[in-house]
Formats: structure tokens, C-alpha cells, sequence
């Protein structure tokens, strides 16, 4: 299932990048706080204990928004993935 994931990380951040216009240069934006592996851990630890996207921040050391828009990002992909059941 995580195969599948990857795939669909994979094909989703390809949409992404096709779309942006850049403003700066190629490479200004700057990895990502969290690892993969951590990002997909904050939106399983949202689905499990619905805290505030604040509180998640805190919890991953991150901003209220990037916790935010990491969750929703994964519960995309999971969403895809994963049975509805298990989302639930």
C-alpha cells in the first residue's frame, strides 16, 4: 500500500510543479520542514486525535498552515489509497 503512495506523491507533486509559474529562480522555495515519513505521520496523528491545526503545528514543530496544508496534501493521496474505512 505504501508502494502505492509513493506513486501517488510522486505523480501529485509533478501536477504541482507544472503548474506553478515561478516567480524566483528554479529552487527558491526550499525543501520541506518534514520528512515524508513525518508528514505522512501528522495526517494519521490528525485522523486519530483531531486537534486544532495549531496544536499540530506545535506538536511537529511547524506552522499552523503547514500542518494545515501537509495534512490535507496526504489525505489526498491516502485517500486514494487507503479503504474509506480506515479514513473514517
Amino acid at each position: 500500500m505504501l508502494g502505492q503512495a509513493e506513486i501517488q506523491h510522486k505523480k501529485l507533486q509533478a501536477e504541482i510543479g507544472s503548474k506553478k509559474i515561478p516567480i524566483n529562480q528554479k529552487g527558491g522555495e526550499g525543501k520541506p520542514k518534514l520528512e515524508r515519513k513525518e508528514q505522512v505521520s501528522l495526517c494519521s496523528s490528525y485522523l486519530r486525535e483531531i486537534p486544532t491545526f495549531e496544536v499540530l503545528g506545535l506538536d511537529f514543530r511547524i506552522s499552523k498552515t503547514e500542518g494545515k496544508d501537509t495534512f490535507h496534501y496526504w489525505l489526498e493521496i491516502l485517500g486514494n489509497v487507503l479503504p474509506a474505512s480506515l479514513l473514517e
